[in-house]
């Protein structure tokens, strides 16, 4: 089995979680969406390109490994907006504010700080995708990419790498570090001794991935990326040792 490997680190990122009310908290780890969206912009798919969005989401695995948490940062955000009126509608963010009536909305954003990941994809059975095609996209993006928000962009080119492997955990340890991202690693755990986690999608092969630690559910199944919506997901989780380097 091929599987697709990169590098996921920025300086701030967020990954958030379903956004209600003033508390706008993220999760520790990319979004299955996020990952997704981040290639999709690699590629110059457009946010309107239903049909090149559901190829992604329907040909391709994912998973994704922690190797430095990185530590929370809280954003404290007030923001106008004008008072909703039946049809009247807003085309650009000065005519927002040159309404008549603005309120004023208050809400905190989790970031995470120097967080670094290693993201795998594969296909799925009827391997309707190139990784090959993905990785070159990679490494020349089309899009700007960036964390989570679009004021979070890489740190770290993503050095994409396209592996043979007859496990998912055997993907994970042919994925040889460079130099950059071995001095960068080594600066940025400051707990050593913390288990990396290995999450991947519920629905992926037991042949390819064997034992998993626990079950979590999250909303990063993407619906409609252009709107906005998303459905829930079963990830597994495996908790591994102390992360290599790989």
């Amino acid at each position: 089995m091929q599987f697709l490997l990169f590098t996921l680190y920025a300086p701030m990122a967020s990954f958030g979680e379903i956004a209600v009310g003033e508390q706008r908290m993220g999760w520790t780890r990319p979004s299955r969406s996020a990952v997704l969206g981040l290639v999709a912009a690699a590629r110059g798919c457009e946010r309107t390109d239903r049909e090149a969005h559901e190829h992604l989401q329907g040909s391709l695995h994912y998973a994704v490994r922690t190797d430095a948490l990185g530590p929370p940062l809280f954003d404290y955000h007030t923001t106008q907006t004008p008072t909703a009126r039946r049809g009247v509608s807003h085309q650009t963010r000065r005519e927002e504010l040159d309404a008549d009536a603005l309120n004023t909305v208050l809400s905190t954003r989790e970031w995470r700080t120097d967080a670094y990941f290693t993201a795998c994809l594969w296909p799925r059975n009827d391997n309707s995708v190139d990784l090959d095609e993905l990785a070159s996209a990679l490494h020349q993006p089309c899009f700007v990419l960036y964390l989570g928000r679009k004021s979070a962009p890489l740190g770290l080119p993503l050095n994409p790498v396209v592996v043979e492997a007859a496990t998912l955990l055997e993907a994970f340890d042919k994925r040889q570090a460079n130099a950059e991202e071995t001095r960068l690693l080594a600066q940025l755990r400051s707990d050593p001794g913390r288990p990396k986690e290995i999450a991947f999608d519920a629905e992926a092969p037991d042949d390819l991935v064997g034992r998993w630690d626990r079950e979590e559910r999250r909303r990063d199944a993407v619906v409609d990326r252009e709107r906005w919506q998303f459905a829930d997901r079963l990830e597994r989780v495996i908790v591994a040792g102390e992360p290599s380097g790989h």
